[in-house]
């Protein structure tokens, strides 16, 4: 969930023509696979059979991402306005597409126990969220950039 909030933020803030947006998701996912191998420290055999599995999370992930994005969000609304029918499947929708991430996360949790050390899956685990403190952390000074340059 937090990769993919941290992708949305990416989206927003960098939102250019279409080339600029393309460019800059290929730089950040450079960046993440870049971050992630030398945090996991793969040996080539690890890389080999590591890679392919995260590809197909990250693209589960996002597709996940882009259905939770279409559901209607409080942060879009008024709440006060909603009748007790709609918030409670407001509410109730969100805890259902968090549980989709978590199952998505146990399945994978299994794949990586299987091609990788407990201490490289802990340390992947550590590294996604290092490389989202990252993008945080450089997204905050794009945008004080920004305020700075007005």
């Amino acid at each position: 969930l937090c990769a993919s909030i941290i992708l949305a933020l990416t989206s927003a803030t960098f939102a250019q023509p279409n080339r600029d947006h393309q460019h800059r998701k290929d730089q950040l996912e450079s960046q993440k696979i870049a971050y992630l191998t030398q945090q996991l420290e793969l040996t080539p055999q690890e890389a080999q059979a590591f890679w392919p599995i995260f590809n197909k999370l990250d693209a589960q992930r996002r597709a996940l991402k882009q259905n939770f994005g279409r559901n209607a969000r409080p942060e879009d609304m008024d709440i006060d306005k909603l009748s007790d029918k709609e918030a409670t499947e407001l509410a109730d929708g969100q805890i259902i597409e968090a549980q989709k991430f978590l199952d998505l996360r146990k399945e994978y949790h299994k794949q990586f126990k299987a091609v990788l050390t407990p201490q490289k899956v802990l340390k992947l685990y550590k590294a996604e969220r290092g490389f989202q403190k990252e993008l945080l952390g450089q997204i905050r000074r794009n945008r004080a950039e920004d305020v700075l340059k007005k």
